[in-house]
């Protein structure tokens, strides 16, 4: 394989090849650009919406990291790896998949190499559910206890808060209810003590208590989950109030309400169905209303 002298971005496997392809590639050949332009036209560029923008410099990639510091490095590869998350979403493609995973595994080293403990526990947890969606339960797992385990060592209560909820729903898919419980709560426990902004606690805190309280439906534990419902609504007001994700946690605290509803009024008995029938009539039917701001009770 030959590459063009003059770009440097396009491949041959010879000169015949290329002399067929001038015609159209002589379009767009050109110098490469100096790799700091490169390096500042990618953050120019929001890495997960201008996701292509980015990942059309990705075959630089080596070039821009080769001889800057590791803090550097990190961010290079943290600005493509956003991009992959930005394709994924996008597109749903296995390649970016496999990319994201790649990308987070040289953070995950670099991180450690650098002694950035907190941001290496998060990508451990990003990488972990990038191995649950290629159907690797175990490597996620594996990842999700290394985050826990260095969230222990250092004191950082949002790995414990994001671990435990990894492992808490691998333990729901395993069907180990009551371990997936306690999970959970270690989760709930945490929340409120992580480390960052008050709207990022608001949302662990939400997320913890959104599936602790589902795994005390699949345990039958109704006394358990009827005092979280409350605590679950407040907390969903003040999400609202910041717009992050509303409607997403206003469906959840709807169903969670009628699902309780149903079992304390009508005793329908848990495990018939995934949900009994007036609770699914109920969060269904408050869906097609829920894209404006409504008032709770």
């Amino acid at each position: 394989m030959k590459r063009c002298s003059v770009c440097k971005q396009v491949w041959y496997c010879g000169a015949e090849c290329q002399n067929a392809a001038w015609k159209k590639h002589k379009k767009t050949c050109a110098p490469p650009l100096p790799a700091k332009i490169v390096w500042q036209k990618i953050n120019a560029a929001d890495s997960a919406s201008d996701w292509r923008e980015v990942l059309k410099w990705e075959g630089r990639m080596e070039e821009l990291m080769l001889g800057q510091s590791a803090a550097l490095q990190e961010s290079i590869l943290e600005s493509f790896s956003r991009a992959h998350e930005g394709g994924l979403a996008a597109t749903a493609r296995d390649d970016h998949r496999v990319s994201v995973v790649r990308l987070f595994e040289q953070r995950i080293e670099l991180l450690g190499n650098m002694e950035r403990f907190r941001d290496q526990g998060a990508c451990l947890c990003s990488l972990a559910g990038s191995k649950l969606g290629q159907g690797k339960e175990t490597e996620g797992e594996k990842c999700y206890k290394r985050a826990r385990d260095i969230g222990a060592a250092h004191g950082f209560f949002l790995l414990e808060c994001r671990s435990c909820q990894g492992l808490g729903r691998i333990a729901m898919r395993q069907g180990r209810h009551e371990e997936a419980v306690q999970l959970f709560q270690n989760a709930l426990a945490a929340a409120p003590l992580c480390e960052g902004s008050e709207a990022d606690c608001v949302m662990d805190e939400l997320a913890a208590l959104r599936y602790l309280i589902d795994a005390l439906f699949e345990t039958n534990s109704v006394d358990e989950v009827e005092p979280l419902v409350e605590r679950y609504r407040s907390l969903f007001k003040l999400e609202w109030e910041e717009r992050i994700r509303g409607t997403h946690f206003e469906l959840h605290s709807l169903y969670v309400s009628a699902r309780l509803h149903e079992v304390l009024c009508f005793s329908i008995p848990f495990g018939e169905t995934p949900c009994g029938g007036a609770a699914l009539a109920f969060y269904h039917g408050r869906y097609h209303h829920v894209m404006e701001p409504t008032t709770l009770d």
